[in-house]
């Protein structure tokens, strides 16, 4: 009898043995908001009668997105997702200045053809998120202030930033975490990147600057770090031995900075658009790099693996591929063309669980209306995972 009441009680506690004690789960969202069009033209551009027509193309682009369209149906991907933390990259604003003065409705920033590319994109995901999300900190990247165009004979100026942004729930106990003293270039409440692509444009050398920005949370009584990024893209050029090596020294110093200021009592959690997969390789051979890339040059997320955080997408059940890149330019082709996984959620401290990870905004019923016949969202999918701790888990 006496060994049959010890069993009892040992099977009435077996569920506090095997579940890890201080047990916590947080959503996270990674999302690319995407500018609406390819600025690549206007820095590739010959003369300054072909910088005016790309600037007029990419507006014109920009504006056929419908970017208050597609931030309300990204918006509508958070609210049905319900994150307590979102990372957002490549959150444009595009400001506008009519230089001839007074203004005439309907030429220069009136135009019917590039009006609508004027907006801010934070703002319209915040109105369409009704006070459920609020933003938390930004990182300020490329930001070019009044280059003046010429569209249907009148002048006017057009102002671009791109920012990577944080929105927490509403709710969410979150606030920025200060870089200031440790990054060499402070951008708001993140740093720009030590090491960027310059490029020398008829209008002048242009630095495609990129940034991290961070907020400590808790959430469920447990504390984390969140830090969001957006790095240079892989191939800048197949001729440029150089490459690669942007966006491995831009990784490289975000996690020198993270694993140097990073409290132990916090679970460090990295989301961004990496541009850098499973599937890429490092650039091997003698190339004239410094240290430590003269023996060749890693990709991100090898570096993120070495530095020994977890692909949380690797811990879901299932072997989806999980491609969250690209769509069109002009975001109008019917079936998805996603073909790379890009956008990341990794974490140091390795997750228990991963539940619910999925990519969000790559089916056709994701577009915006009409129905099947709209715009993607977005030229990227998004990610979200639901990621279980406990105490057991963390690394020392």
């Amino acid at each position: 009898m006496k060994k049959q009441f010890v069993g009892i009680l040992f099977l009435a506690f077996l569920p506090l043995l095997v579940m890890p004690a201080g047990a916590a789960g947080i959503k996270l969202m990674t999302q690319n908001q995407y500018l609406g069009a390819d600025l690549t033209p206007i820095f590739t551009a010959s003369d300054l009668a072909e910088v005016n027509a790309a600037i007029v193309t990419a507006l014109q682009t920009v504006a056929a997105s419908k970017p208050g369209e597609r931030m309300k149906a990204l918006a509508s991907e958070i609210a049905k997702e319900k994150p307590a933390l979102v990372g957002l990259q490549e959150v444009y604003e595009f400001h506008c200045a009519d230089l001839l003065q007074p203004p005439v409705q309907g030429y220069g920033c009136s135009d019917p053809s590039i009006a609508a590319a004027f907006s801010d994109q934070l703002q319209l995901t915040l109105d369409a998120l009704d006070g459920t999300y609020v933003e938390k900190a930004q990182v300020v990247n490329v930001n070019i202030i009044g280059v003046p165009f010429l569209i249907n004979g009148v002048w006017a100026a057009v102002s671009v930033v791109d920012r990577d942004v944080i929105l927490a729930r509403h709710g969410v106990a979150a606030t920025p975490v200060n870089y200031a003293a440790v990054c060499a270039k402070p951008s708001a409440d993140g740093c720009n990147y030590s090491i960027v692509l310059s490029v020398p444009t008829l209008l002048g050398t242009i630095s495609l600057e990129r940034g991290f920005v961070a907020v400590d949370a808790t959430v469920d009584g447990k504390k984390y770090r969140l830090v969001n990024t957006h790095l240079e893209q892989q191939q800048l050029g197949p001729a440029n031995p150089l490459f690669q090596f942007y966006q491995a020294a831009q990784a490289g110093e975000l996690l020198y900075i993270l694993m140097n200021t990073t409290p132990l009592d916090r679970s460090l959690v990295v989301v961004g658009d990496m541009n850098s997969s499973p599937e890429h390789l490092a650039v091997l051979g003698p190339l004239p790099l410094p240290a430590p890339f003269d023996a060749g040059i890693p990709t991100p997320y090898q570096l993120f693996l070495v530095a020994g955080f977890t692909d949380t997408w690797e811990l879901r059940p299932g072997r989806l591929p999980g491609y969250t890149c690209c769509q069109q330019e002009d975001l109008v082709n019917h079936r998805s063309e996603l073909y790379e996984r890009v956008d990341m959620i990794f974490s140091y401290d390795v997750p228990s669980s991963v539940k619910r990870a999925r990519v969000v905004g790559a089916t056709v019923s994701d577009k915006t209306r009409p129905q099947g016949r709209g715009l993607w969202p977005s030229d990227h999918a998004s990610v979200t995972a639901d990621l279980q701790f406990g105490l057991l888990t963390a690394k020392k």
